[in-house]
């Protein structure tokens, strides 16, 4: 069977599709930094107790466990723009993957709360846990790598419809994507990166106490700088073994999707190189520019990688329109007031706990 014959039509859109591609672009790139933040810090309250006396790391796990309940909102939030970006551009395509793998999909939200529960268990009640906070964030950390690992099945499903092929098969609501030889390296590349920048987040948080005079967790800057370092180093195996199995359609730079690729693809080793070394050189804030600018680059290239893997089904282009500005325009102004509220929330919620 020709899997384009399972395709739905796509609905019109209101305005040229650049616009909503560039929303759906800056929209994930927020969504991940908070992703990245989120799991990759809990990591690191999950790995630190090993890391030396309990009297040493419990004042990093316990700023940490203070700070998840936050990171988890922002990243729940800023996962919502994304999607439905995502469901207008590519919606006949998205909901179809959903479907075909509901029960994990669906099961996300569940997983979610549960998630969520647990981190504001570790940040109140930290100190009654005792030895159980280990169990806790494990816990916590191994059910964001589970809905991780359900967001990468998605897009695989999504990007290849030759794979719905196999809902005729039966296991109708649980299907997975294992025979996707890039679904491990992309899930293995996503956690690698989460990892990293949890660990270059908390050494931006402890370099922010260091400016202002209170020293005594100076000594995680160079922690969380070297869970930076090392997680950016491994990835890099990962993310080549990630560009070996991808379709070479994907990155032929014969086709504009592949040159800007390949632009994205450089761009973001060159960024990766040099925020290791101003890590190692523990100048926390500009090597989190330059891993915000990683981000970015791979953002981007993700973006390209879908084009290409969709092209011979569907071109952006293909989109009917049915131009009407004006609805676009008034989501632009709030969402631009959104976007200077949730940053006066941000100020006000840290300023406070400072104070406090």
């Amino acid at each position: 069977m020709d899997p384009s014959f399972l395709i739905p039509a796509p609905d019109a859109i209101q305005v040229h599709w650049f616009w909503l591609q560039m929303l759906l672009t800056i929209t994930t790139f927020l969504h991940l930094v908070a992703m990245n933040v989120l799991l990759g810090s809990a990591c690191v309250a999950l790995a630190a107790p090993f890391s030396g006396p309990e009297e040493e790391t419990a004042p990093l796990c316990r700023n940490i466990g203070g700070k998840l309940p936050y990171v988890m909102a922002f990243t729940i939030n800023f996962g919502v723009a994304p999607l439905l970006f995502l469901q207008v551009l590519w919606g006949q395509f998205f909901y179809t993957s959903s479907i075909l793998m509901a029960v994990y999909w669906l099961a996300i939200i569940g997983l979610l709360i549960v998630t969520y529960y647990a981190a504001y268990i570790f940040h109140l009640r930290y100190q009654e846990l005792g030895a159980g906070r280990s169990f806790l964030a494990g816990g916590i950390v191994l059910l964001l790598t589970v809905v991780a690992f359900f967001f990468c099945n998605n897009v695989s499903i999504m990007q290849l419809p030759e794979s719905w092929l196999r809902y005729f098969s039966g296991g109708k609501g649980l299907q997975l994507n294992f025979a996707d030889p890039v679904l491990v390296p992309r899930f293995l590349h996503f956690i690698a990166s989460a990892v990293a920048v949890g660990g270059l987040a908390v050494a931006g948080y402890y370099e922010h106490q260091r400016r202002r005079g209170e020293t005594a967790g100076a000594r995680w800057i160079k922690y969380g700088c070297n869970w930076f370092t090392v997680a950016t180093i491994i990835n890099f195996p990962i993310g080549f073994w990630f560009l070996g199995v991808l379709p070479s359609f994907a990155h032929n730079v014969d086709t504009l999707a592949g040159k800007l690729f390949a632009v994205s693809l450089y761009g973001s080793v060159a960024a990766a190189v040099i925020s290791v070394i101003h890590a190692q050189g523990c100048r926390v804030y500009s090597a989190a520019g330059w891993a915000l600018g990683t981000i970015f680059f791979m953002t981007l290239a993700r973006e390209f990688v879908r084009i290409a893997y969709l092209n011979p089904y569907f071109s952006l282009a293909d989109l009917p329109v049915a131009s009407q500005y004006s609805p676009f325009i008034v989501f632009l102004i709030f969402f631009a007031a959104a976007g200077a509220l949730v940053w006066w929330m941000v100020k006000t919620v840290f300023f406070a706990q400072e104070v406090k």
